[in-house]
């Protein structure tokens, strides 16, 4: 058994149960729960697999009962590997069931990532697919990890243990404590090595109540669900909404636009998150198929900068839907969750959302935050070292400001911050600018080191289809927008693609890293 620390709070964890953030239950009475009131009710749709309330239940108890089978013990952590599928439904609610804790992988992931992570978690078992989209993750997982126990999901290839054939075993129910650790996630890495991020069930269920009530949400809802589940947006839509709001969810688990518009019209699919990059190709996809998905109510964007034109554009395809930003992160997920009006189209287009939570900014304009739905802190002692202030609230690392006394809006991060001759420059309040120019599909700026100034902004911009721009076309955009002349990049390469991370945000320190020697050659030719 894994004894993994948490920052729980006596004061403050009475007070979250008092006022009913927080409750006496894990997935394991829930679920039994709703299996009572509608067995028959389908909870999971992937592809042809349709699964009802009841055998999902009874596929996850037989589940649990072969791990406890293998000596799995509760408190241990058992990971998955895997696409949006169903099978990864079951093995999250079998943890549940048997007190396990889970680890999601990302199936990017390769040898090294797969070894650092399952080591530091004490990751016991290890579900995989034989191969999927044509990396050989069974292979992978086998080389990389010769103490852990390997489980083949799908596929054809004998001589290894197989999910299906242990899903027929007495169930074993064990439920841990709602404030035991239940789920371990990795964050995206974009700097340095990543963080495990440790959330208990009450803090993930508080989260789902959280969303179910700011979007409004019920039992009639399809979840749409093309994000991976191995991040907080994904998991929490395909494996914990359907049971807590008594809602289903559609998988989808590799990504394609028009497959995703007939799918979405196919199911009446009425709820969808999703990074930006899902957003353009949805409205591209809808226009070409001629739909403007009538039954789609709600689409929540973040992961990456979003653009107001971006939002007002969807917003106009989609007619019956609420297309808004929202801010959040893994560490405090859905901070701010959007707008749920869409009358409200300034604040949906301009702004990262409503505050509904405790929030609010240091001197520096940096945000801080605490929420029933917070996590617990990170797997590895260390990294809690200076994210917290004295009272409890995590440091999102973003700066931000409030509009109305009741938006936040998000306007760069505190290492994105740009200082040029003892001036600081916000990348991001910048690039919103830039991304309402006609000719401009994505931008990222980057401060490069400068002798004169101490640090220079690089632009880094994606052209549309047959555009192109210049130096003075930017500063042209910048000044017609009333931004000071300031603010103007010194420096721009037009690329045909920003290098990005797997929940859409562009991997900044990469360009970062390619903007020095850029500059020299920008020089060069001056």
């Amino acid at each position: 058994m894994t004894i993994l620390p948490t920052r729980l709070d006596p004061a403050r964890t009475a007070q979250l149960y008092t006022n009913g953030f927080w409750r006496h239950e894990t997935l394991a009475d829930i679920a039994a729960r709703r299996v009572a009131e509608a067995p028959d009710r389908v909870i999971v749709t992937d592809g042809d697999r349709v699964l009802t309330r009841r055998e999902l239940l009874e596929l996850a108890a037989a589940l649990a009962g072969s791990l406890r089978g293998l000596g799995i013990q509760p408190g241990d952590s058992i990971g998955f590997q895997l696409p949006n599928w169903w099978e990864a439904c079951v093995i999250n609610l079998a943890a549940a069931l048997g007190g396990y804790v889970v680890v999601p992988l990302l199936p990017i992931f390769g040898r090294a990532e797969l070894a650092d992570i399952t080591r530091r978690t004490q990751t016991k078992l290890l579900f995989v697919p034989e191969e999927f989209r044509g990396t050989p993750h069974l292979q992978i997982a086998r080389d990389a990890l010769p103490d852990v126990e390997i489980v083949q999901v799908r596929g054809q290839q004998g001589g290894q243990r197989r999910f299906e054939e242990m899903l027929d075993t007495a169930p074993v129910i064990a439920p841990a404590e709602p404030d035991a650790v239940k789920l371990i996630l990795f964050t995206s890495g974009s700097t340095g090595r990543p963080k495990g991020v440790l959330h208990t069930h009450n803090t993930i269920h508080a989260l789902s109540r959280y969303c179910e009530e700011n979007w409004e949400m019920g039992p009639a809802d399809v979840l749409f669900v093309p994000s991976s589940v191995a991040h907080i947006g994904g998991s929490i839509y395909a494996f914990e909404m359907p049971w807590i709001i008594g809602c289903s969810a559609l998988l989808m688990d590799r990504w394609q636009a028009d497959a995703a518009v007939a799918l979405i019209n196919q199911h009446d699919a009425t709820f969808c998150a999703a990074a930006t990059p899902f957003l353009r190709e949805l409205i591209v996809a809808a226009r070409a198929a001629r739909t403007h998905l009538p039954g789609l109510r709600r689409f929540i964007c973040g992961g990456a900068s979003v653009s107001s034109g971006l939002i007002e554009e969807a917003a106009e395809e989609f007619p019956n839907a609420v297309v808004s930003r929202a801010y959040g992160s893994t560490e405090v997920p859905t901070l701010a969750p959007g707008i749920r009006n869409r009358d409200d189209v300034w604040a949906c287009a301009h702004t990262d959302g409503q505050v509904r939570t405790e929030l609010r900014l240091l001197d520096n304009g940096e945000i801080v935050a605490r929420a029933p739905q917070m996590f617990m802190g990170y797997l590895d002692a260390p990294d809690n070292d200076g994210v917290f202030t004295e009272d409890g609230y995590f440091r999102m690392g973003d700066l931000g400001r409030v509009i109305d006394g009741k938006y936040i809006e998000v306007i760069g991060r505190t290492k994105d911050i740009i200082i040029r001759a003892g001036e600081n420059l916000s990348p991001r309040e910048v690039e919103n600018c830039l991304l309402t120019h006609p000719a401009i599909r994505d931008i990222a700026i980057v401060g490069v080191p400068d002798t004169k100034t101490g640090e220079a902004a690089f632009a880094f911009v994606q052209c549309r289809a047959g555009e192109r721009v210049t130096l003075a076309d930017l500063a042209a955009h910048i000044a017609a927008a009333g931004l000071a002349k300031q603010k103007i990049p010194e420096y721009l390469l037009v690329v045909e693609d920003l290098p990005m991370s797997t929940v859409g945000k562009v991997r900044k320190d990469m360009l970062r890293t390619q903007a020095p020697e850029l500059r020299e050659k920008a020089e060069a030719r001056r």
